[in-house]
C-alpha cells in the first residue's frame, strides 16, 4: 500500500506537528550540548622551543587543566622569528576560545622595537591571565673587582667604556633592564648579544663578559659554588631563592626608576567571548593555585601572583610605551 500524504486527516497532521516541534527541540538541545565551549582541545601555542621557561610552564599548567577539568589541553611550540612565528599564529586563529598563547615580556618590548610592529599588543589580543614572574639578578664575573651595586656604579664610573654586560640580544628583557639601568644610575658598560645563555655563562665566569642579568634559575648554581657574584635583584622585592642578596629598588634610589621581572601570562586573539576568557582564566588560577604545579614551578624559580586581566592589559600598554621610548632613545628600532 502506497504512504500518501493525502491520506492524513486533520487531527493526524496535528500530532504529526506536535511531534516535529518535539524532535526539532531536541535536535537543538542536542546542538547546543555539542556546540558548548570547549567541544574540542585547547590548543596552548609556545613562541619558543621545547625545553624553555615558558614551554615547561605552559605544559604544567596545560597538563593540570587536562587532568582537573575534563577538557583536552595540548601544547604546541611555534618558534621562531623571535617568539613572532607563534605570536602571529594566535593573532590569526580564530577567536573562540581555543587558541591561546603563553607570552612574556617580549610580547609587550618587541612592537616598540620596531618603526612597523607587526602586532599590537593590546588591540590584537585580549589578556587571559597574568600569574608569575621570575625575577632577573645581575651577575658579575669573578674577576671583577665589585660585591654590590654601589661598587659597580663606583667602578663603572672609574672606568667609563671598559665594561660590557651580555643580553640576549633586541626586544628582550635583559636588555631592556641593563639599558634601564644604566640610564638611571649614568654608567657606561657596552651590550654583547648572545645566542645562547651557556655561552654568556661561560664567558662571565672566565672573565671575558663583565655582567650578565639572567633569570634567577639558570645562575643559581654558579651563585652558591662561587663561581660568579650575584649584586642585585631586578625586581622590587627579594628572590625566595637568594635571601640575601638586594632588589634592585632597594640600592638604586633614583626617581622614576622601577626594575622589571620577568614575568608570565596568557592573551587570546582579540574578540575572544568574554565568558570563555574568565573560565580559561578559571582554570589557569586553579592550576597555579594546586600545591602539586605549585611545587614544581617554584623550584624552577616562579613566584606566582594573581593580576586582573584588567591591570594585566594596562601592564602591557605601559611596558610597550616604555619598550618604544627606549628604543627611540637609543636608536635601535628598525
Amino acid at each position: 500500500m502506497l504512504f500518501r500524504f493525502n491520506d492524513f486527516k486533520p487531527k493526524n497532521s496535528l500530532l504529526t506537528l506536535f511531534l516535529g516541534c518535539i524532535f526539532l527541540w531536541m535536535g537543538s538541545l542536542s546542538w547546543a550540548q555539542t556546540g558548548a565551549y570547549p567541544n574540542k582541545p585547547i590548543k596552548i601555542i609556545v613562541p619558543y622551543s621545547a625545553g624553555t621557561g615558558s614551554d615547561v610552564i605552559a605544559r604544567a599548567i596545560a597538563q593540570h587543566m587536562t587532568e582537573k577539568n575534563q577538557v583536552q589541553v595540548i601544547v604546541e611550540n611555534r618558534d621562531g622569528g623571535g617568539s613572532l612565528i607563534g605570536t602571529m599564529a594566535t593573532a590569526r586563529a580564530p577567536a573562540d576560545g581555543f587558541t591561546i598563547l603563553i607570552v612574556a615580556n617580549p610580547f609587550a618590548i618587541v612592537p616598540g622595537h620596531n618603526l612597523t610592529p607587526p602586532y599590537d599588543p593590546v588591540k590584537d589580543f585580549v589578556p587571559v591571565a597574568k600569574f608569575g614572574i621570575i625575577p632577573l639578578v645581575l651577575a658579575v664575573s669573578p674577576s671583577l673587582p665589585v660585591n654590590n651595586v654601589k661598587e659597580l656604579i663606583a667602578y663603572a664610573k672609574a672606568n667609563p667604556g671598559k665594561l660590557n654586560y651580555g643580553s640576549s640580544g633586541a626586544g628582550t628583557i635583559s636588555q631592556q633592564e641593563m639599558e634601564v639601568f644604566k640610564q638611571a644610575v649614568g654608567i657606561d658598560v657596552m651590550e654583547i648579544p648572545y645566542k645562547s645563555t651557556a655561552q654568556a655563562m661561560t664567558d662571565l665566569i672566565g672573565g671575558q663578559l663583565s655582567l650578565f642579568p639572567v633569570v634567577v634559575p639558570l645562575v643559581l648554581q654558579h651563585i652558591k659554588s662561587g663561581r660568579v657574584k650575584a649584586i642585585g635583584v631586578f625586581d622590587t622585592k627579594r628572590s625566595p631563592l637568594l635571601h640575601d642578596i638586594p632588589a634592585m629598588s632597594e640600592e638604586v634610589k633614583v626617581s622614576g626608576y622601577e626594575p622589571t621581572p620577568v614575568w608570565y601570562g596568557f592573551v587570546a586573539p582579540a574578540g575572544t567571548p568574554k565568558e570563555i576568557v574568565q573560565t580559561i582564566n578559571g582554570w589557569v588560577q586553579g592550576a597555579v593555585q594546586n600545591a602539586e604545579v605549585k611545587n614544581r614551578l617554584t623550584a624552577t624559580g616562579v613566584q606566582f601572583m594573581e593580576t586582573s586581566n584588567e591591570q594585566f592589559q594596562i601592564d602591557l600598554k605601559l611596558e610597550s610605551i616604555k619598550a618604544a621610548a627606549l628604543a627611540k632613545k637609543l636608536g635601535i628600532a628598525k
